[in-house]
């Protein structure tokens, strides 16, 4: 097994930056802002989270180094501590905040939304974890698991999705039906 080093933090430490960015949100973004209409922008930011998340891990953790070499080790050794590289962690957090921004104006939907796209990423890395343990994972889990482990176990190129089997139905990714 491979040692931790301070450049990369194990589950639940790597919650640490999307966790702050959310809190610097709700000091951010007044609450009296928090109505109907924001709650939706953070609805639409956690669906999209599964969409980045699978973009992120078919194209960024496969292909681009050295993401891909971070990620090769999880993929050697998927029953070890989940870890996630400080860099990546602070530039995911830095495009969920600022691209939300650029698109959608500071004082418009840019905070509900990159609040959900990070309560995404504390799902995703929380469920993540718990796909490697099936045994504690729980039978909500178990669809998920199973396509999570034909990911690691039989084509790397396939399966990608962690919170949902949805982005891979649609990009041609999801494994062969049994």
């Amino acid at each position: 097994m491979r040692h931790i080093t301070r450049f990369e933090w194990p589950y639940p430490v790597s919650l640490a930056f999307p966790l702050l960015g959310l809190a610097g949100l709700v000091v951010w973004w007044p609450v009296s802002l928090w109505r109907w209409p924001a709650l939706v922008g953070a609805l639409a930011g956690l669906a999209g989270w599964t969409l980045l998340e699978y973009v992120l891990h078919r194209f960024v953790l496969h292909r681009i180094e050295p993401f891909r070499t971070w990620h090769l080790a999880h993929h050697a050794d998927p029953s070890g501590p989940i870890r996630v590289p400080v860099a990546f962690s602070l530039g995911l957090l830095l495009a969920v905040l600022g691209v939300p921004v650029l698109l959608l104006g500071a004082d418009g939907m840019a905070g509900p939304v990159s609040a959900g796209l990070l309560l995404g990423q504390v799902v995703q890395e929380s469920v993540h974890v718990r796909l490697h343990a099936p045994a504690d994972a729980g039978a909500g889990l178990a669809r998920l698991c199973a396509h999570h482990a034909y990911h690691h176990q039989c084509d790397a190129e396939r399966a990608f999705g962690t919170l949902t089997l949805f982005w891979d139905r649609c990009l041609g990714t999801a494994p062969p039906a049994r």
